[in-house]
């Protein structure tokens, strides 16, 4: 995070809004706080911070317009206020294995080339590892091994610690669905660290949707 980068964003949060902010310092701002910056056609300059896109437009005079500067504004409050910190540990789960994501939310950033910059889903700390279910002739009593395993598997790695689970599908379909009901029948004490259950499209999905997936259900 360049001094400058924050120098301009303390300005732009600032009262009264400033009037004075170069295009220039505004497009380094984006840079290297946004999570996408892509310099369009002309004076546009789209920006994607945590799920919500803005695009600005460049004054002829070179600086930033008030009416961006509010944008700006709007945009950081909503970032502001679902920007993690810490860790939050993801189970993601289909009908054949289990998944768990230990994620570092604190986000870097990485030049994609010239004139757009995108967050490094590899720059961010997270440990994974996989549970395979183990199939035989009882779908039902293989079910419930599977979940008997991911259960000792979560006491191991995640003792103590809260957890999102996240499946695909709807109703009984969903693994992660499945599961957290499989937990609360049984009173079982980890049913008490599941922050959210909730549905991806995982055959889809990679690390950076999993991990926003996951924030937004946890609220972090």
């Amino acid at each position: 995070m360049s001094d400058h980068a924050e120098k301009t964003k303390e300005r732009i949060l600032a009262s009264p809004a400033p009037r004075d902010i170069e295009w220039t310092h505004f497009i380094t701002m984006w840079e290297n706080y946004a999570d996408r910056v892509e310099q369009e056609s002309g004076d546009r300059l789209a920006v994607d911070m945590n799920g919500h896109r803005q695009v600005f437009r460049r004054q002829h005079d070179g600086l930033v317009g008030i009416e961006d500067i509010e944008h700006a504004r709007h945009l950081f409050a909503k970032h502001e206020s679902t920007e993690g910190t810490g860790r939050l540990f993801v189970v993601t789960l289909t009908e054949e294995d289990a998944r768990f994501y230990d994620f570092d939310l604190s986000a870097h950033d990485v030049e994609v080339d010239a004139h757009e910059h995108e967050k490094n889903p590899d720059s961010r700390g997270h440990h994974m590892r996989t549970v395979e279910k183990k199939t035989g002739r009882d779908d039902e009593n293989d079910l419930k091994r599977f979940f008997d395993d991911l259960v000792a598997d979560l006491n191991r790695d995640a003792a103590g610690r809260d957890f999102v689970l996240l499946g695909h599908g709807t109703g009984k379909s969903n693994a992660a669905q499945a599961f957290a009901e499989y937990l609360e029948k049984g009173s079982h004490p980890l049913h008490a660290h599941v922050i959210a259950v909730g549905d991806i499209d995982l055959s889809a999905a990679g690390e950076p949707e999993i991990e926003k997936k996951a924030q937004e259900l946890a609220g972090r």
